[in-house]
């Protein structure tokens, strides 16, 4: 009996180990956006990432036109860091106007680091685009 509670310790031990990093390279995001930019530098929100490649998974979608708002504008989420003033890159994507949109992508050289932030930009079209997801390397 204590050979199978010490052999379930381990695993679950190694588990967690195993978790921590993928956890600490993990970062969720989310916006609301009437204006033509949302700058996380300005909001405060920071986040971790290691060196090499980070990934965007997230959506968006149209919560509210103003009358005679235009087509929708494409979605531009670059990731800048703080420290450095670099840029990573750019991922665009357009919501659709009948609901939300899934989009991924991804930004590399990154040098590792923790003011790692979201500078997500549209065109002025009229409407509000809310949206959320998760960045992760």
């Amino acid at each position: 009996m204590k050979t199978k509670i010490f052999s379930f310790g381990i695993v679950a031990l190694l588990s967690f180990v195993m978790a921590v990093p993928t956890l600490a390279a993990s970062n969720s995001y989310g916006f609301s956006m009437s204006a033509s930019v949302v700058d996380g530098s300005k909001n405060g929100e920071y986040h971790t990432l290691n060196k090499g490649t980070a990934k965007i998974d997230g959506s968006h979608y149209i919560s509210s036109s103003r009358p005679g708002a235009l087509t929708p504008s494409k979605v531009t989420y670059q990731l800048w860091n703080k420290t450095s003033g670099n840029s990573f890159g750019k991922v665009t994507a357009t919501p659709d106007a009948s609901g939300s949109k899934n989009f991924s992508g991804s930004y590399s050289g990154l040098g590792g680091g923790s003011k790692y932030y979201l500078l997500i930009m549209k065109g002025d079209d009229g409407r509000t685009v809310k949206g959320s997801g998760k960045i992760s390397n």
